[in-house]
């Protein structure tokens, strides 16, 4: 018998970030002693290659590599199975599957002002390189109010940049960060 998989994404103070809870059959198949994944975390998973194998829940400390719950999935051309240690194995249709996932990958409903700009900060610094030699990883908006931390990375250094914006408008951010860019990055 096929599964259903749905999905519901809600604040997680305690890791400062959100988590995605996954449904199976109506059921929160992560349970209450795992948190979910941050949105992005899980859609990078799912998206950058067919995974194999696929963490769906973290330790309720929050940090990846710390008790996650990791399933393994099996694909084929009707079907998506997943197998993980102490739960039932489950399969989904695959159209199903993906529409879910392509339904997640598209939901930014939940993100507060500064996750969309964390978001689209993300897309416009993707690949630059600091004149110094220093690749862009990620930014934030979490460290402080009103900063926006910007990660870029030289082998194993990595250096933490800032910028400051309003804290509740995009178009500042973007504004400012458009800025950034071109002084630091030579864009």
């Amino acid at each position: 018998m096929m599964s259903s998989l749905s999905y519901q994404i809600i604040a997680s103070p305690d890791s400062n970030d959100h988590q995605v809870r996954l449904f199976v059959d109506g059921a929160d198949w992560i349970g209450e002693s795992h948190l979910g994944l941050d949105p992005p975390e899980l859609v990078k998973q799912l998206t950058e290659h067919p995974p194999s194998r696929l963490i769906v829940a973290r330790c309720s400390c929050g940090v990846l590599g710390c008790g996650d719950v990791v399933a393994t999935l099996i694909r084929t051309a009707k079907t998506v199975e997943w197998s993980c240690v102490n739960r039932q194995p489950v399969v989904f249709d695959a159209e199903h599957f993906d529409n879910q996932i392509r339904a997640l990958t598209n939901d930014h409903s939940w993100e507060p002002a500064g996750r969309t700009v964390e978001r689209l900060l993300d897309e416009m610094f993707f690949g630059k390189v600091t004149d110094d030699g220093y690749l862009f990883e990620w930014s934030s908006t979490r460290f402080q109010p009103f900063l926006v931390m910007i990660s870029v990375r030289k082998i194993q250094d990595q250096k933490l940049l800032e910028f400051s914006w309003d804290g509740e408008t995009v178009a500042n951010a973007l504004s400012r960060g458009g800025r950034f860019l071109h002084e630091r990055f030579g864009s």
